[in-house]
């Protein structure tokens, strides 16, 4: 519905889709209305668009990036043309599942219908993996670090401006002419 108005803006390309083009948004022409796709509140969600010399291509684009002009009968999609040539394809006689609608509007930069069956992907690099510097259980860290330094207890760490005794030192490095000394707490 248009706010404004109260009527539905798709009201027109519901009842003669089939005669409308569509214009990307520099004015380009990139097809016509093959279908109107209608969700179960009889509000269009997808418009189907034929491309190609013979119609062989049709994509789905999602009503949230359109606007109709009943008037010139054309539809001005909010993408450029390669964006929308490249949209995922769908035969005339295959249905629009939620997994299609989902890879449309993901393509198209809308969020998906679906909830992630993984939200979170075993390659995201934000994904948190097992971490052995975290406690598990209380002390579990510090025995692991008495075990690596041999010592029965952890040596307290120094305060500030406390020189650290040279045994306690596990080696220097050099960086840009400056001695770094790394300790063993």
């Amino acid at each position: 519905m248009d706010r404004e108005s109260g009527q539905d803006p798709f009201a027109g390309l519901k009842s003669g889709g089939e005669e409308y083009s569509v214009y990307d948004a520099h004015y380009e022409r990139v097809g016509k209305v093959d279908d109107v796709f209608l969700d179960e509140r009889d509000a269009v969600s997808y418009i189907g668009v034929e491309m190609g010399i013979f119609g062989t291509n049709s994509t789905l684009v999602p009503a949230e990036i359109v606007r109709v002009n009943d008037r010139r009968r054309l539809i001005e999609v909010a993408a450029e043309a390669e964006t929308i040539k490249h949209a995922p394809h769908f035969g005339n006689e295959e249905t629009v599942s939620p997994e299609l609608e989902d890879r449309v509007r993901t393509y198209f930069g809308l969020e998906p219908l679906l909830p992630p069956s993984d939200p979170y992907p075993s390659d995201d690099p934000g994904r948190f993996g097992p971490d052995d510097r975290v406690d598990t259980e209380p002390g579990e860290r510090m025995e692991a670090q008495n075990r690596l330094t041999g010592e029965g207890e952890q040596a307290a760490a120094p305060q500030p401006g406390e020189r650290i005794p040279e045994d306690r030192w596990d080696r220097e490095t050099r960086e840009g002419g400056v001695t770094i000394h790394r300790r063993r707490i």
